[in-house]
C-alpha cells in the first residue's frame, strides 16, 4: 500500500494596515463608531473606513485633540482645546450636530464617556485652574459640573460603569484619583499615590473589567500596571515577560469585553512603535506587532469589533498615520488533521482531527471548511463540517480513483482567536477486485452455456470498465483452438454475464479478464467446461 504524508497548514495570516492621514500637528486620539474611524488632527478630524481608506474630513476646527465614543454608539464627541468647546458628531453622516461651550473650563484635552455622561479633563497649564468636569449629554443645554480638585495640567480620564479615574499627566510622583460616579457629581473613593508606590509620571490611563481595574502607562517604567480600584493596590503588571527592549510605555487600553489589555510602546529613540496584546487575567503576551520609523501617539489605542487601532507620528515631521492591526490578532488556535495509514479507491475512509485554543478553553461547536483536490488538481465539491464541543471532528471520504488526494481543513477564527488550518496528502491505491466466474461443469455441443460473475463487494459502485473473455478448446484428438468472445460490459455493481454455444466436443477453458483502469486494478480468472457430443 502506498505511504501517507500528513502536513499541518500554517495559520492564516493577515497583514496590518497603515494609512497616511495627510496631516501633521497636535492630536492623534482615535475612536471608531458607526463603521468609521475618527482621528483628531488639530484643525480637523480625519475619517477613515474600517479598511483604512480616507473617506471624509471635518475641517475648520480649533485644536481637536481628544475624542470619545460609546462602543456601538451613534455619536462621537471631540474636545476642541483652542475654542474651549466640545462638539457632537453624528457618526453616520459625519456632521457636527451640537456644540457645547466650555469657556469656564478652558483647554479641554481629554474625554471619556459612559452612557449619557461625558467627563472632560481640562486645563491650560496654570496651577489650580485645571481639573475634571462632567456633562449630562441628554440635557438640552448641558451644564458642566466640576469633579475633584484643581490641577495644573488637564487630567487623563477613564470611566467604566460607576467608576471614574483621573490622573494629571507629567506630574511625578503620579496620583490617580478614583471616584464613584453613580451619584452626581461624584464621590471620592480614594487615591492611588505615587509617593506610596514609587510611580513616575502618567502617560495614559484606562479601566478594564467589572471591578474595574485601573490601567496605567507610566513614563519611567517598562510595564503597564493594573490597580484594584477598591483596595487601591497593585493587582498585576503587564511587562512583556521582562523584556527590556520594549522601550517606553506610551498607551494602554482594554478590549470592550475586558479579556485583553493592549499596551503601546515606543523605542527610547522615538523612531519605532510596538503594540503588545496581553491576556488581561494572566498577563500572558499573546500577540505583538512592530512598526519601524514612527512613534505611537500617547493614549491612541481604540477598538471596534475585532479590530484594534493606533495612531503613529513621524518623529521629524509629526505627520500622522492610522495603524490597524489584523482582525482578531489575539489568541491563536491550532487545527490537526489525521488521515488513515491506508486508503483505497472506491472505499470509504475516515479522517479526523481537533481544534484547540491557545488559552486552553474548549472551542465549542465550530464550523470548519473542508477543501479536497483530485490527483489531476481538480477540486471536489466544497463541504462544511462541524466540531464537537471539545473541538474534535471527523469526516469520511470515498476517493473515486487512485492517485494522490489532498485534503485541507480550515477554521476562520472568531473575534479573539486567529484562524488555523491543517492539510493531509493521501496516496490512494487502486481498488483490488476479487474476480469470480460461475458456470456449468459440463455441456453438450450445440446447447448454450450460461456464465455469470462479479468483481464487486461491499456495495461498491464501479465506473465503466470492460470484461474480456477468451475460449480455448482442447478436442478429444488433442487439437487446440482459441477464440476471443465478444467483450462484456459489467453492471455498476461489478456483476456481469455471458453466453457461449460450443460447436465441438472437448475441454473448453473460458478465461475472463477484467481490464484495469485508474480506479480498478486488472484481474483474471478461468472456468473449465467439459463438452460432449449429443447422445445418439
Amino acid at each position: 500500500m502506498p505511504g501517507l504524508l500528513v502536513a499541518q497548514a500554517p495559520a492564516a495570516a493577515a497583514a496590518g494596515i497603515v494609512t497616511d492621514l495627510g496631516v501633521a500637528g497636535r492630536g492623534g486620539d482615535v475612536v471608531a463608531s458607526g463603521g468609521k474611524v475618527f482621528v483628531a488632527a488639530d484643525d480637523r478630524i480625519v475619517v477613515a473606513s474600517l479598511d483604512g481608506r480616507l473617506v471624509d474630513t471635518i475641517s475648520g476646527l480649533s485644536g481637536a485633540v481628544a475624542l470619545a465614543a460609546l462602543d456601538g454608539g451613534r455619536k462621537v464627541y471631540a474636545a476642541l482645546r483652542d475654542s474651549n468647546e466640545v462638539i457632537e458628531i453624528d457618526a453616520a453622516t459625519v456632521a457636527v450636530t451640537r456644540r457645547i461651550d466650555l469657556t469656564a473650563y478652558p483647554c479641554p484635552s481629554h474625554l471619556t464617556q459612559s452612557h449619557n455622561r461625558l467627563w472632560i479633563g481640562y486645563g491650560c497649564g496654570e496651577a489650580g485652574q485645571g481639573g475634571v468636569a462632567a456633562l449630562v449629554l441628554s440635557a438640552t443645554t448641558p451644564t458642566p459640573v466640576r469633579v475633584g480638585p484643581g490641577t495644573t495640567q488637564p487630567p487623563l480620564v477613564a470611566v467604566i460603569g460607576s467608576t471614574l479615574v483621573a490622573g494629571e499627566p507629567g506630574v511625578s510622583p503620579a496620583v490617580v484619583r478614583v471616584y464613584d460616579v453613580s451619584i452626581t457629581p461624584a464621590t471620592p473613593r480614594g487615591e492611588i499615590r505615587g509617593d506610596a508606590n514609587g510611580l513616575p509620571a502618567l502617560r495614559d490611563l484606562a479601566l478594564t473589567g467589572e471591578g474595574p481595574a485601573a490601567l496605567s502607562a507610566l513614563a519611567g517604567t517598562r510595564r503597564f500596571d493594573a490597580w484594584d480600584t477598591t483596595t487601591l493596590t497593585q493587582a498585576r503588571a503587564y511587562d512583556g515577560s521582562g523584556s527590556s527592549e520594549l522601550g517606553v510605555p506610551a498607551a494602554v487600553a482594554a478590549s470592550p469585553d475586558g479579556a485583553y489589555v493592549v499596551g503601546g510602546w515606543n523605542s527610547s529613540s522615538g523612531d519605532a512603535a510596538k503594540l503588545v496584546v496581553y491576556d488581561a487575567a494572566t498577563a500572558e503576551v499573546i500577540y505583538e506587532a512592530d512598526h519601524p520609523g514612527k512613534a505611537l501617539v500617547a493614549g491612541s489605542i481604540a477598538f471596534y469589533g475585532t479590530l484594534t487601532w493606533g495612531v503613529l507620528k513621524e518623529p521629524d515631521t509629526g505627520r500622522m498615520h492610522l495603524w490597524r492591526l489584523p482582525p482578531s490578532p489575539y489568541h491563536s488556535s491550532a487545527l490537526t488533521l489525521t488521515a488513515p495509514s491506508e486508503a483505497t479507491a472506491l472505499t470509504q475512509s475516515t479522517l479526523s482531527g481537533r481544534l484547540t485554543l491557545s488559552n486552553g478553553s474548549l472551542p465549542g461547536v465550530q464550523t470548519l471548511e473542508l477543501y479536497r483536490w483530485l490527483p489531476d488538481g481538480t477540486s471536489r465539491p466544497y463541504q462544511e463540517i462541524t466540531t464537537a464541543a471539545d473541538g474534535t471532528y471527523e469526516f469520511t471520504d470515498t476517493p473515486p480513483s487512485s492517485g494522490t488526494f489532498e485534503y485541507q481543513v480550515y477554521w476562520p477564527g472568531n473575534s479573539w482567536f486567529r484562524g488555523s488550518g491543517a492539510s493531509a496528502t493521501v496516496a490512494v491505491a487502486s481498488y483490488q477486485p476479487v474476480l469470480t466466474v460461475t458456470g456449468p461443469a459440463a455441456g453438450v455441443v450445440g446447447e448454450p452455456l450460461e456464465f455469470s460473475g462479479t468483481f464487486g463487494a461491499d456495495g461498491v459502485a464501479f465506473p465503466r470498465t470492460t470484461i474480456v473473455v477468451s475460449r480455448k478448446v482442447v478436442s478429444p484428438d488433442g487439437t487446440v483452438t482459441s477464440k476471443a468472445l465478444p467483450k462484456v460490459a459489467p453492471a455498476p455493481d461489478g456483476s456481469f454475464g455471458f453466453t457461449d454455444t460450443p460447436t465441438s466436443a472437448g475441454e473448453h477453458t473460458y478465461t475472463v479478464r477484467l481490464v484495469g483502469n485508474s480506479v480498478v486494478a486488472p484481474a483474471n480468472t478461468s472456468h473449465v467446461v467439459t463438452v460432449l457430443q449429443p447422445a445418439a
